[in-house]
């Protein structure tokens, strides 16, 4: 994305925007956060009042913010309507829904802006940690308070120099103290597969929940996550830009290429996120070069 200096601080003020959407949209889910009614979608996978609130408040609000389409979870935009699109809205209003249902804190609200076939604008809330994830290709990630982001809006202030300041930018610096690698796993969604891959390599497990995988990784918190069964695109591009700008990478384990968005089906092969100091070592060669099973 090659942009001119008024589009840069086009793409700047509509990421502070839309982190503010994601402030109110955690507020909607926030209501609902204890009860424990749901339904069950097709794919036998929960839903709750809180998804479909958030999703159309969050609908709406990007509506007002920009012409581009949207695409969500919990309304599919159609590859037919979709395939030609250069900017497009990829939204989960309520990441990690078994989380919410289990009161541990671990779900997220995910917002995305995809430019052809990759993600380039990336805002993450997990309202239960109070925390907030913010990326922009070319211009980094941040985590920062969502009290900081509301203030900074209101006097103007919430620029690179800001952000800089108040050391708010991720760059991926690992921060654990143990030697042993660190990897993410699922709190509901782990495999054998997973298991064998978490044994093989005598990795120290950490689970989390929903988005907050890929961003424990950003933080320097994790080292790396092995995802073995399913996933969609709108579970994906926010922390993928936020991953990317703190210079690690998702990689999928069929093409061997960074996971690539708007494809007809919305279903993600499998795949290794990386934080930056493992590009390069011995899982990502081996996953590049000879195949984890070799």
């Amino acid at each position: 994305m090659q942009n001119s200096s008024f589009e840069d601080l086009f793409f700047r003020d509509l990421l502070f925007r839309v982190g503010l959407v994601a402030l109110e949209a955690g507020k909607i889910a926030l209501k609902y956060y204890g009860k424990t009614e749901f339904s069950l979608k097709s794919d036998s996978s929960p839903i709750t009042q809180a998804d479909l609130e958030s999703n159309a408040f969050i609908m709406q609000s990007l509506q007002n913010l920009s012409s581009f389409g949207i695409c969500s979870e919990e309304a599919v935009l159609e590859y037919a309507k979709r395939k030609s699109l250069e900017y497009y809205w990829l939204i989960d209003p309520l990441d990690g829904t078994k989380d919410f249902l289990a009161q541990n804190g671990g779900w997220t609200i995910n917002t995305a802006l995809v430019y052809e076939n990759r993600p380039i604008l990336g805002v993450v809330y997990a309202p239960c940690f109070d925390e907030l994830y913010l990326a922009l290709e070319g211009f980094g990630s941040y985590t920062l308070n969502p009290k900081a982001l509301k203030e900074a809006r209101e006097s103007q202030k919430v620029d690179e120099a800001f952000l800089q300041s108040h050391k708010l930018r991720l760059n991926g610096d690992r921060i654990i103290k143990d030697k042993k690698l660190v990897a993410c796993d699922s709190n509901f969604h782990s495999t054998k597969e997973t298991q064998e891959f978490l044994q093989k390599y005598h990795l120290k497990v950490q689970k989390y929940g929903s988005s907050l995988k890929v961003c424990a990784l950003a933080k320097g918190e994790a080292d790396l996550y092995p995802r073995f069964n399913g996933t969609s695109e709108w579970d994906m591009a926010a922390c993928d830009i936020v991953l990317r700008e703190a210079g690690g990478v998702i990689v999928d384990c069929v093409t061997k290429k960074p996971l690539l968005y708007n494809k007809e089906s919305f279903r993600n092969n499998h795949f290794i996120a990386f934080s930056k100091n493992q590009i390069g070592g011995e899982i990502y060669r081996d996953l590049l070069g000879r195949g984890l099973g070799a």
